[in-house]
């Protein structure tokens, strides 16, 4: 059964910026999957999800998102709360977006400080950014109370 994404999006929003880094899935032209450990950040914008990621635009990657820009992601807490998303990812190519992004993310106090990564600014050329607009979430939070896993679910 499918719900708002209103319902899920405190659990959602916990689990993801509790757990940090994510799996995030690509398919290459012959459909085989291709994962990576990744760290979006998420914020909700008009009532939907929407995730970036600070990335190399690598060769493998770069290529498996030009043929097909859907991708899975998901977290897994140490006690077993789940956050799946599928979505449709797309390089952000303008400065404001950037901007935004540079902001979102230094402005976290997670410790993830771009410096570290030699950004200093959203202009540096290596600030390449990915944004995530999931069509689909699911949020299991009851998982280590009751081994049934019906995960609730909003369709975007």
């Amino acid at each position: 059964m499918s719900e708002a994404f209103s319902a899920l999006e405190e659990d959602f929003l916990k689990v993801t910026s509790t757990v940090v880094l994510a799996t995030v899935t690509t398919v290459d032209g012959n459909g085989a999957p291709r994962s990576r450990v990744l760290h979006p950040v998420w914020e909700v914008v008009d009532g939907r999800p929407v995730g970036w990621i600070f990335t190399s635009r690598s060769p493998v990657k770069t290529k498996h998102l030009a043929g097909n820009p859907n991708v899975a992601v998901s977290y897994l807490s140490a006690i077993g709360e789940v956050v799946l998303a599928e979505c449709v990812a797309s390089w952000v190519e303008d400065g404001e977006t950037k901007k935004h992004v540079y902001e979102l993310i230094n402005g976290r106090g997670d410790g993830y400080d771009l410096r570290l990564f030699g950004i200093d600014s959203p202009e540096n050329p290596a600030f390449e950014v990915l944004r995530l607009d999931p069509s689909r979430v699911q949020v299991n939070t009851d998982f280590p109370k009751d081994f049934t896993f019906i995960p609730r679910m909003a369709k975007l």
